[in-house]
């Protein structure tokens, strides 16, 4: 049998860039509505799941893999920041909530200017 070929690369269709009428910043509603929705299951995974006495430090780390070049993004990191900050709270460590640390990580070839025009 014939060894296959792993060294393809596949073909990167990455989003529309900037704020334009055709750009994913203002063409992803439907990605922000599931955003919305899907907040409290983030919010309820992180308050069972998340075992704070086990962190290595006080650093709390997010990679967003795909995160494409809209706004969505931050409102994405927002809900994972509030469901670790809300375990913390309910554990009566307010004074130990970490420091968090995100990562954005997409397609090189994205215009991440709009991402960071947009930063909080």
């Amino acid at each position: 049998m014939a060894a296959e070929n792993t060294s393809k690369v596949c073909e990167a269709h990455p989003m529309t860039g900037g704020d334009g009428p055709n750009s994913y910043a203002k063409n992803s509603v439907l990605q922000r509505g599931g955003l919305d929705v899907s907040k409290e299951l983030v919010r309820k995974g992180i308050a069972e799941k998340l075992d704070v006495e086990i962190l290595p430090s006080n650093t709390f780390r997010i990679a967003d893999l795909g995160c494409s070049v809209g706004p969505n993004t931050f409102l994405a990191v927002e809900n994972i920041l509030e469901g670790v900050e809300f375990k913390y709270q309910s554990m009566g460590m307010n004074s130990q909530i970490p420091e968090f640390h995100v990562f954005f990580n997409d397609h090189t070839s994205n215009d991440f200017n709009l991402l960071f025009k947009t930063l909080p």
